[in-house]
């Protein structure tokens, strides 16, 4: 028999392969057919739309049977069920505040509770949106002032709902299912009456272990159905306890909006009674999320799988980070022998969240409390705040405008790979690297500032190659530069200096600090402030690989980012526009030819903002690993080491 085709997909082609069959059969009886008459081809449609119909159905189904190539929910909860994964619901936002009231509010008794249940509102963007507490909390009247305070009380965003459930006697497979798409399970508690009556209550606990779970142990285990909704299953007496018959099962959970709550930093308190209290917030709402999407799943499910639960790992630090926390952007996570320097015994995580550049206290404290459980005896977590170094570049390219009709802008719009474009013959990057640091007004101690970077310097030069922003101090402005140590190869003296009227810097303190070259550590002293001031310092990295290490994070700057497209004279004109033609310099013009001068050597600050450049944008991206600038470099990072086509090298350069 003629070996079938059975791997087409489309619909004429199907058709064709069966004409072709009855063609070419070998007893030739339908090799003179017209098999577009009407009648065969109405019966060749058939034939194909349902070789057609169960083809794709198979291909789908087979598609849907893997939790890599899934794509409807359904399907993937289901996977993901099977590697003991539960999709997050959505969060609640969280706030953290302290409450004062006066002693008149509870009879001026020695103490007062407020039980949970109290309800705040705030209101985001003009929508009000109600807060609420889930503990008990007690404070002792102050006899000196007349009050009760309540320190750090957790509030959180949504409202409390409750739906009851009756064990129905003969079910063998009763289902208990939440049909509201704004549960937050994190808040969700699972109590069983003896019967619609009694007052008798056991509470049961989400299962987490085997290990600790026997026949009379009241658990309960939940997962996502099909329709997306949360369900409810206890026990069978062998594992776990099951309600008997006519038991009444009460299921509270709290209703939230999830991001949507994110943000709040001015409450008010709307709880029944006479009294309310004065509000401080000690820290503004946050971590509230959506309810997990399906390529966080497709992610997540295998990472859990392989963390078990517990926190021996990097990789199950990291993983369990993103479950606790729903909002988290970027994590790096090491272990204390590889911190500098060494501290056995700990693990350290750096975390940045969407909408800030690091965790509030809140977020670290109930971190803490859910990975206390999970890791291992003897093992400390230690919370350490991103650090972060920002890049910026310089992309310069040669492009052929013969051989395309774009402007400048629109080549410059493009992500600068060479052979992106036909016109682009190639392109250039230069480097820099910044760092945002607070003087503190009043602090008398040194400031440690770690580029952990080599800097680039050439040997023996004078002029400087650190630079920042100006700081006001009894009328003046105030810049930071350096100059070399006689003696020293890798150690470099920080000053601070003024420009004069006559465009000469005048320096007014000659040492403020060290420069190390090696390793990118600046060391200030105690800076001359009039107030607490916030400034950019510049250095160039002597590489541009820049590796982020630790909690150090990697933030490239699009804004301070410039482009600069030239025409390729040669490859327009030939040997006769060999005599316009201007390469790149690896440093900016401006470093090589310096203006003014110093006691420790000239050099010129200037402003990045006369760099000509035919497009900027605004914006950043993170990199818990390495930041990679290539010869494209328009605003992305990325995890690995970094590479930039070509090198770059030069001195001091302006700040912005």
């Amino acid at each position: 028999m003629k070996q079938l085709n059975v791997t087409e997909l489309d619909f004429d082609q199907i058709k064709d392969n069966l004409k072709d069959y009855f063609r070419n059969n070998s007893n030739g009886e339908y090799s003179d057919w017209d098999f577009e008459g009407s009648g065969l081809n109405h019966l060749l449609d058939i034939l194909a739309y349902n070789t057609h119909y169960n083809a794709v159905v198979a291909h789908n189904a087979m598609n849907e049977s893997f939790i890599d190539s899934a794509q409807i929910r359904s399907n993937v909860v289901s996977r993901a069920k099977l590697l003991g994964y539960t999709p997050r619901s959505k969060s609640a936002a969280m706030a953290k505040i302290s409450l004062t009231f006066p002693g008149s509010a509870n009879r001026n008794l020695t103490t007062y509770t407020l039980y949970k249940g109290q309800t705040l509102t705030s209101t985001i963007d003009g929508v009000t949106y109600s807060y609420i507490t889930v503990d008990d909390y007690t404070a002792t009247l102050n006899e000196i002032t007349g009050q009760y305070v309540f320190d750090e009380i957790t509030i959180f965003q949504g409202r409390m709902k409750e739906i009851s459930f009756v064990v129905e006697s003969g079910q063998i497979d009763q289902k208990y299912i939440i049909e509201d798409n704004t549960v937050d399970l994190d808040q969700l508690t699972v109590d069983v009456f003896d019967n619609a009556y009694s007052t008798s209550v056991e509470s049961y606990a989400l299962f987490e272990s085997l290990s600790n779970v026997g026949p009379s142990t009241p658990v309960f285990f939940i997962h996502e159905n099909y329709n997306g909704n949360y369900e409810i299953k206890f026990g069978d007496n062998i594992f776990g306890k099951k309600p008997a018959s006519l038991n009444v099962i009460k299921v509270k959970y709290l209703s939230t909006q999830g991001i949507n709550g994110n943000g709040a930093n001015l409450f008010t308190w709307t709880s029944p009674g006479s009294v309310s209290p004065a509000i401080t917030v000690l820290s503004g709402a946050t971590n509230g999320s959506e309810k997990e999407d399906i390529e966080s799943i497709r992610q997540n499910a295998p990472l859990s799988f392989i963390a078990q639960n517990r926190a021996v790992t990097a990789g199950d630090y990291k993983t369990l980070i993103n479950q606790i926390l729903n909002n988290i952007e970027t994590v790096s996570v090491w272990g204390g022998e590889d911190n500098d320097p060494p501290q056995y015994g700990k693990v350290y995580a750096s975390i940045k969240p969407f909408d800030s550049n690091a965790l509030t206290e809140l977020d670290k404290t109930f971190l803490l409390k859910e990975l206390e459980s999970k890791r291992v005896i003897g093992i400390e977590p230690v919370l350490v705040d991103p650090d972060f170094t920002y890049i910026y570049l310089d992309v310069l390219f040669k492009y052929d405008s013969n051989r395309t009709s774009l402007s400048t802008g629109q080549l410059s719009s493009q992500i600068l790979i060479d052979n992106l474009d036909v016109a682009i013959i190639n392109s250039f990057v230069r480097v820099f690297v910044y760092k945002r640091v607070t003087l503190e007004y009043g602090k008398l101690t040194s400031t440690p500032i770690d580029f952990d970077m080599q800097l680039f310097v050439d040997p023996g030069q004078t002029d400087p190659i650190l630079s920042s922003q100006g700081w006001s101090y009894n009328g003046i402005t105030l810049y930071l530069e350096d100059a070399p140590i006689v003696g020293s190869n890798n150690e470099r003296r920080v000053y601070a200096f003024e420009n004069g009227a006559d465009g000469e810097k005048r320096i007014v303190f000659a040492n403020l600090g060290t420069l190390n070259t090696d390793t990118g550590l600046l060391s200030l002293d105690a800076l001359p402030l009039n107030k607490t001031e916030t400034i950019n310092i510049f250095v160039t990295p002597a590489s541009n690989d820049i590796v982020s290490k630790r909690n150090k994070l990697l933030t490239i700057d699009i804004g301070k980012t410039t482009i600069l497209p030239e025409v390729d004279t040669i490859a327009v004109s030939g040997s006769s526009g060999v005599n316009d033609y201007e390469p790149f310099l690896r440093q900016r013009s401006e470093y090589l030819s310096p203006q003014g001068g110093s006691s420790f050597g000239s050099s010129t600050l200037s402003d990045a903002s006369t760099s000509s450049s035919t497009s900027t944008s605004s914006g950043s991206s993170y990199s818990s690993g390495s930041s990679s600038s290539s010869s494209s470099s328009s605003g992305s990072s990325s995890s690995g080491s970094s590479s930039s086509g070509s090198s770059s090298s030069g001195g001091g350069y302006g700040g912005y």
